[in-house]
């Protein structure tokens, strides 16, 4: 059976289940409860605490209910599952990649800290308020859905702050190592020439990056998504502090950038498949409207990454067959798990210590 769990937080609905767990559960209980919820909260902070063995889970209980029956909605922002079963807390953690929202196991002596992870509202770029000088930089938002994806160290003074920015700018244009600040599961990048074959070294624009996504990958890009830079610019005193850049001294129109800040961006774009010659179908799961925009700014002391997504719409009207379905699948599902998750892995590995 499946109750709701008492005394939580007013922006957490909660479950616990015990004994023999079955469809009619999720039906009576789950979705009413969630549904009611959603009707007052634009996010859902939702905990499910598993107090019995997963072998009373009907399957049609834990695998279309609990994991297929999320799509029913679009507001997922945190899930937190509590079992001593080692397995869901693995799963759990997982299943981030390819789900909406963020996803987070502990064990049942964690509930506590589990209601307060649930609990707390983190602050995103755009609720924080991006600086004007940023903004002027990205594409305008037309369509589909918007993401911003941050973190920020602060440094003790301007020559630590300096390194921590040079650092990151030098990690974000290692395109083949970005894998390297996720965790497992993450996506893959390999960056890659006009013809499709690998490139080593840093990354220039019209270069392509091949996207190992987990799961399958479209038939259009043979198994790969593929995007391509169309942007690498810099502030003066970014370009003036990359060693052997090839970029001017300054190539970023910033009207009002403060005093002895820096800025450094990458920006990329769905694409074709260069690997197949004379294509002109987009290879990935968001149409070619969709960009991301890789940002590194430096202002004093505050070092900050953030990756923009704008105009994500999922790839369906030019998609053919099995692509349609797993583009529309991934581009409204998997995408938010992607910049929930995977970005934010990536935000702060740019910045994290040797």
């Amino acid at each position: 059976m499946i109750d709701l769990l008492p005394d939580l937080p007013s922006n957490v609905i909660g479950f616990k289940a015990t004994g023999e767990v079955t469809r009619e559960d999720f039906e009576k209980v789950v979705f009413p409860g969630i549904k009611k919820y959603t009707g007052t909260s634009r996010k859902l902070n939702f905990i499910f605490f598993v107090d019995t063995p997963l072998r009373n889970f009907s399957v049609g209980a834990w695998i279309r209910d609990i994991w297929l029956g999320v799509k029913k909605f679009a507001a997922w922002n945190k899930v937190a599952i509590v079992s001593d079963v080692e397995k869901i807390r693995n799963f759990t953690d997982s299943v981030s990649h390819i789900l909406p929202g963020e996803y987070k196991g502990f064990l049942s002596s964690q509930l506590e800290d589990a209601v307060r992870w649930a609990a707390t509202e983190e602050q995103n770029s755009s609720e924080s308020g991006t600086p004007d000088y940023i903004r002027e930089l990205l594409p305008a938002q037309i369509k589909g859905l918007s993401t911003e994806t941050s973190a920020t160290v602060m440094a003790d003074n301007d020559e630590d702050a300096r390194y921590v920015f040079e650092r990151a700018i030098e990690r974000l244009l290692d395109v083949n190592n970005w894998t390297d600040h996720c965790r497992p599961m993450a996506a893959a990048f390999q960056l890659a020439d006009e013809m499709g074959e690998p490139l080593q070294g840093r990354a220039t624009e019209g270069d392509f990056i091949q996207i190992d996504l987990p799961g399958p990958g479209p038939r259009e890009g043979k198994g790969y998504d593929w995007v391509q830079i169309e942007k690498i610019a810099a502030s003066s005193i970014a370009a003036a502090n990359l060693p052997a850049t090839d970029l001017p001294a300054s190539n970023l129109p910033i009207p009002a950038i403060p005093e002895k800040a820096g800025i450094f961006l990458i920006q990329a774009r769905p694409s074709r498949d260069p690997q197949i010659k004379g294509s002109t179908r987009t290879a990935h799961f968001l149409e070619d409207s969709a960009t991301s925009t890789f940002v590194i700014e430096k202002n004093g002391n505050k070092v900050t990454a953030t990756i923009f997504g704008r105009n994500e719409v999922p790839n369906t009207a030019e998609a053919e067959g099995m692509d349609k379905l797993r583009n529309g699948l991934v581009g409204s599902v998997g995408a938010i798990g992607l910049s929930k998750a995977q970005w934010k892995d990536l935000v702060a590995g740019l910045l994290e210590k040797e």
